[in-house]
């Protein structure tokens, strides 16, 4: 299948419980629906505006028992697809491919909603498909502005009898005059420019009730200002209070600075006196454990003494026994064996020197000791001298600690009653400046007419914009033979084709309806050739209404001058060949009540309706057989 880059209307088709489906095809190109009047041609339109979200849809007597809408697309980007909608109205209902039913069933069914504001929604549906992106249009000079949407672009795309023929600007919808969202939007549809970058300002009714409101809200501040103030003193009186009381809190705050001073003083000497007490201990400690060494050097010492002396008591013993017999076999002493008598007088000498210097060494540790013991109790009373010192400056260090928070306690009162006095002032101050604010405000004058700072208030095309599109609508209108139209310009007046000086609202009905749809198709040419986004498609209602037969003229007026000249130039001939030549890029859908013009419809794909149930197709919801749709 090869890619499209336009919308295609498939088909637009009518279900309903026991009945048949009633339908008409469509393909690129001109499509032409024609025949009698009220055979169900122009509810084609209106189903297809339906579908696009449309508000509401008003059935015949002839589809009574038909509720549901159903239209087939071909997108450019989702391909092929199928709208349904109830002829209540509500949701637009969505699956792809070309179904039937569009039931809940099917895979990809999706429901979109008819309003632009809600997501998703039909519209985005179609104008994402178009290549369309996000645009807001001014509405007004205050900037205020409107969302882009299908419903606002849809005069575009589906145009109805009454808006072919209407004598306003082909570019309202259904407004009395050309407003600036109109302008606004055939601007974006041209060139793209939107008004998404212009700031909105605010309406002269909405800056009065701002204003009202902030005087409002500020008399509401300074009534709550109000009730805080003391309404027995004066601001003079105030501001006297004030200074007495700062005064009172500096001189208590000298007071609380030197308890504070004899504060830190005392916790220092405390501090010092318990230091001292740690150092006292840990010397008597010291000592202590000296006490311990030195007695057991004292016991070691008498130790030592006891073998020493032993040794000297047996050497001295064992060199007496020497001249004597021996005791045990009574040998006589130059029998016995021999004895170095002289070794044992040295050690026994060496035992008394030994002896005599421990002797000399106990002397000595002895007075140490007593030296240690003589220290250790002088040390015992400074340590109780420094606990008296501590216990006396902990009293007064508490007597200061006392005085210190009372004087604390009672600059924290007097430093209250100054804030509580700053605060009176300062809420005086603010009152007043409440008071001048409402003041100010109320002189305020607000303009009834607002504006955007700058903004072009005509949104006119301009010149060059007005000149190309005027361009493309003389070159449709020469493809169509239209007689004459060698001038064709867009007036910034009457927002309105004027050819060869007369302006379109100038003309019989006939002549409008054509110059309307000679606008509408040149818009879409225009875009496609200048790769602007469009959807691609058109309904026109009616355009060829100057063919109209001699028994319609009490509603449309007689048949002017210009109309005879466009069927004598055969204009439909060549508006239906010009518009069949589009079928690269557009399709356009042509309602008409041709009566005996047959033959000029006959080369493109046409149905007619007849209203006569015994010949061709009598209607939209008549017999169907034989087709006349090629």
């Amino acid at each position: 299948m090869t890619a499209r880059d336009f919308i295609r209307i498939d088909r637009v088709a009518m279900t309903g419980p026991n009945k048949k489906t009633v339908h008409v095809g469509f393909v690129d190109g001109v499509n032409v629906v024609w025949g009698a009047s009220n055979a169900g041609k122009s509810f084609i339109r209106r189903c297809i505006d339906f579908v696009l979200g449309a508000e509401k849809i008003d059935v015949p007597d002839e589809g009574i028992g038909y509720d549901n809408v159903v239209v087939w697309l071909s997108t450019p980007k989702t391909g092929p697809v199928s709208l349904r909608r109830s002829v209540y109205g509500g949701d637009i209902y969505m699956v792809r491919g070309h179904s039937e039913s569009v039931t809940r069933t099917e895979p990809t069914y999706e429901p979109l909603k008819a309003s632009h504001v809600q997501s998703p929604n039909v519209s985005k549906f179609i104008l994402n498909e178009s290549g369309f992106r996000e645009a807001r249009l001014l509405k007004n000079e205050r900037a205020e502005k409107s969302p882009f949407s299908l419903r606002v672009a849809i005069r575009y795309l589906i145009v109805d009898e009454t808006r072919m023929i209407d004598e306003k600007s082909v570019i309202l919808h259904y407004n009395t005059t050309v407003t600036a969202e109109d302008k606004s939007l055939i601007k974006f549809l041209l060139t793209g420019v939107d008004g998404s970058s212009v700031e909105q300002v605010r309406s002269g009714d909405q800056l009065k009730a701002a204003r009202d409101a902030k005087i409002e809200v500020l008399s509401q501040l300074a009534d709550k200002v109000r009730e805080k103030l003391t309404k027995d003193r004066t601001d003079d009186e105030v501001e006297e209070m004030l200074e007495i009381a700062k005064h009172e809190r500096d001189e208590l705050q000298q007071v609380m600075d030197k308890r504070q001073d004899a504060l830190d003083g005392l916790s220092n000497d405390l501090k010092a006196e318990t230091s001292a007490l740690r150092s006292e201990e840990t010397e008597i400690a010291d000592i202590s454990a000296m006490i311990v060494r030195f007695q057991e050097l004292k016991d070691i010492f008498a130790s030592d003494v006891n073998r020493l002396s032993g040794l000297e008591e047996g050497g001295f013993l064992l060199q007496k026994f020497a001249a004597m017999s021996c005791p045990v076999c009574g040998a006589a002493p130059e029998h016995q064996h021999e004895h170095n008598l002289g070794d044992i007088e040295l050690q026994r000498i060496a035992a008394d020197a030994e002896i005599t210097k421990i002797r000399r060494e106990e002397r000595e540790l002895s007075n140490t000791l007593d030296e240690a013991k003589r220290e250790m109790e002088l040390r015992s009373h400074t340590i109780a001298d420094i606990l008296n010192r501590i216990a006396e400056k902990q009293r007064l260090l508490d007597d200061a600690k006392t005085r210190e928070t009372n004087a604390r306690a009672i600059f924290a009162k007097a430093a209250e009653a100054v804030r509580q006095l700053d605060d009176e002032i300062s809420n005086r101050r603010l009152l007043r400046s409440y008071e001048v604010n409402v003041e100010l405000v109320s002189r305020e004058r607000v303009a009834s007419r607002q504006r955007a700072a700058g903004l072009d208030l005509n949104l006119n095309l301009t010149t060059s914009e007005a000149n190309e599109l005027s361009k493309v609508v003389k070159r449709v209108l020469k493809a169509w033979n239209y007689p004459g139209g060698e001038a064709v310009h867009f007036s910034p007046e009457e927002q309105d084709i004027v050819v060869d000086g007369k302006n379109r609202r100038n003309n019989g009905a006939g002549i409008r309806a054509i110059l309307h749809a000679a606008v509408k198709i040149a818009l879409m040419i225009y875009c496609k050739e200048t790769s602007r986004p469009h959807p691609g498609f058109i309904v026109l209602d009616s355009p060829l209404l100057a063919y109209r037969p001699a028994d319609e003229t009490e509603r449309y007026g007689e048949l002017t001058k210009e109309e005879l000249e466009l069927q004598k130039a055969n204009l439909a001939a060549h508006f239906y060949a010009h518009l069949h030549g589009l079928a690269d890029f557009a399709q356009v859908i042509v309602i008409e009540n041709h009566k005996s013009d047959q033959q000029v419809v006959a080369p493109y794909p046409n149905t007619h309706f007849t209203r006569n149930p015994n010949f061709g197709r009598s209607g939209f919801f008549g017999n169907t057989s034989p087709s006349t749709t090629q």
